[in-house]
């Protein structure tokens, strides 16, 4: 979208570049508002830190002992202690080294997981949340509006965070969890589609590099570190995402969605505030030079040969690399002997990647969707090998070992944004909340069975990342055979042309439907279909 003038794209209006610069103040905002939700909707990752717990610890006599698993009373005490042995001149410094606790974490505190909960975790509930969230609030977007539900989601999981810390008791916990997990829902499915809606389509790839999922997890590793307790983190983080609500506040509803919905005077208020926030003079488009976009249900959307493969690939990849991304995030505790470290690195390496990516992405016409995708996860799948490699040969306190799994993270993540740019270029407008929360259930569904694949760590460690293999495997090549090629697309205009040559019928009863007299009958796909080629000319020689 971007800034516009009446009903077109900037660049399309204004052929001195230096007019198209105004664009530059709403994709920013959006850029920073796209952060802090993604800020927000990292406390799907924050689970690492609640569920963390450290590799020794010492009884109140300081007998030291090496943890079996998350359980502080679950080891075995014999006369004398393996890790600081009683007769050792370091004994002190010892203890004071097996005692320290990097973080202290909700389970540190509840113990939840030795108990009954001990295969229903903290982070299960967050996901099961996250799921129930996705079928609700996906058709609500699709229904009322992106930005009602944006402001509701906020409003909901600000607070929840908030009260999971501040009321005592497991179930307590779990409960507000649950709910931060809806409410991620919300920001995850909902956020994405408003931003890309709104910003210059040109520069859509940059709103998944420059704000990113990466950014978001180092600003959380930071202020858990600054915490270095669960409670204090949580009013924090609560704290910087409740920076969201007067951003999103302020923004019109999405032009895009409304115009789809026929609501065409709510749309030409957003496109005003829009030149308004760009400081550009507003020119409203005459109705008659508009023609109509065609209304595409989902059964339309199955029933077109074309719309069906596309949904149904981005189905597979979506499950697959969610699972995949969580089996490796969820067992990194221990991927570095510092765990803050771990964390921090992991995010790093992924901010830089995406941000190389952004820069050069536009300059390279070659590096699309596809493109990105098969590398980084041919790259992970090496990663993969590698950290098997370790686990076999006994060397998981190397180096290597930690340089892979960073790797291992940052690629298969970076699959991820992937398939968040497919889901908003390859389906239509009418659909897009409703197909991305599918597409988020899906990813749920794999996020849940990671969460149950933890004890497998403390089995047969190999084995996590042998399914990790696998699926990979398997979902490098469904996309190798059936992903297209969506860079650049024109997201008003997905599925007009598949859905005119294959479903006739629709077609023409939604013609007759449109024909009837009505204030809100008519919108903008014909100046956009001569247009949009010029758009992308116009707006690389104005980024140039």
């Amino acid at each position: 979208m971007g800034c516009i003038k009446g009903n077109q794209f900037l660049p399309l209006i204004y052929s001195n570049p230096s007019q198209f610069k105004g664009s530059w103040r709403l994709d920013i905002g959006l850029m920073v508002l796209y952060q802090m939700t993604l800020f927000f909707s990292v406390q799907m990752l924050f689970v690492i830190f609640l569920e963390f717990m450290p590799k020794t610890y010492c009884t109140d006599d300081d007998y030291c002992y090496k943890m079996k698993n998350k359980c502080l009373t679950d080891f075995d005490r014999t006369p004398d202690s393996a890790i600081c042995p009683y007769n050792s001149s370091n004994f002190n410094e010892c203890v004071k080294e097996a005692k320290r606790v990097d973080f202290r974490s909700a389970q540190f505190d509840y113990q939840q997981d030795c108990t009954g909960l001990k295969h229903f975790s903290s982070s299960t509930a967050t996901f099961i949340g996250t799921l129930l969230g996705n079928l609700v609030l996906g058709y609500l977007s699709d229904t009322i509006g992106r930005r009602p539900v944006y402001i509701f989601s906020i409003c909901l999981g600000v607070p929840a965070v908030i009260l999971s810390a501040a009321i005592n008791g497991v179930m307590n916990f779990y409960i507000f969890r649950f709910i931060v997990g809806f409410a991620v829902a919300g920001t995850l499915t909902v956020g994405w589609t408003y931003a890309s809606e709104m910003i210059t389509p040109s520069r859509r790839f940059r709103l998944r590099t420059f704000p990113n999922w990466a950014n978001a997890r180092m600003m959380q590793v930071g202020v858990s570190w600054l915490a270095g307790e669960w409670r204090l983190a949580s009013y924090l983080c609560a704290t910087l995402s409740a920076t969201v609500l007067p951003m999103i506040w302020y923004l019109p509803e999405s032009p895009v969605f409304l115009e789809q919905k026929k609501k065409f005077e709510r749309a030409e208020r957003s496109r005003e505030k829009i030149a308004a926030i760009c400081q550009l003079e507003y020119e409203p488009k005459p109705r008659e030079e508009m023609a109509d976009l065609k209304k595409i249900t989902p059964m339309m959307l199955l029933r077109s040969p074309v719309l069906r493969t596309n949904f149904l690939v981005l189905c597979w990849m979506w499950f697959y690399v969610g699972m995949s991304v969580y089996i490796t995030d969820l067992n990194s505790g221990d991927m570095a002997k510092n765990f803050y470290v771990g964390q921090f690195l992991c995010g790093f390496v992924l901010t830089i990647s995406k941000i190389t990516i952004g820069i050069i992405e536009p300059k390279i016409p070659w590096l699309g969707r596809r493109f990105i995708f098969i590398a980084s996860q041919l790259i992970a799948l090496c990663a993969y090998v590698t950290i098997l490699t370790a686990l076999w040969s006994k060397n998981k306190e190397s180096w290597w070992y930690t340089v892979s799994y960073i790797f291992a993270y940052a690629a298969q993540s970076l699959c991820l944004e992937t398939c968040y740019l497919s889901l908003a270029e390859l389906m239509p407008t009418d659909v897009r909340s409703i197909a991305g929360a599918l597409m988020n259930i899906l990813m749920k569904i794999g996020t849940i069975l990671a969460s149950t694949t933890k004890p497998i760590k403390f089995w047969y460690e190999p084995m996590l990342f042998m399914i990790n293999t696998v699926l990979c495997t398997a979902g490098l090549l469904v996309v190798w055979k059936y992903l297209p090629e969506s860079k650049n697309m024109n997201m008003q205009l997905v599925g007009q042309d598949e859905i005119s040559e294959s479903n006739d019928e629709e077609s023409s009863t939604n013609k007759t439907s449109s024909e009837v007299p009505s204030d809100d009958s008519n919108s903008q796909m014909t100046s956009v279909q001569e247009s949009s080629e010029k758009s992308e000319v116009v707006t690389e020689k104005s980024e140039k």
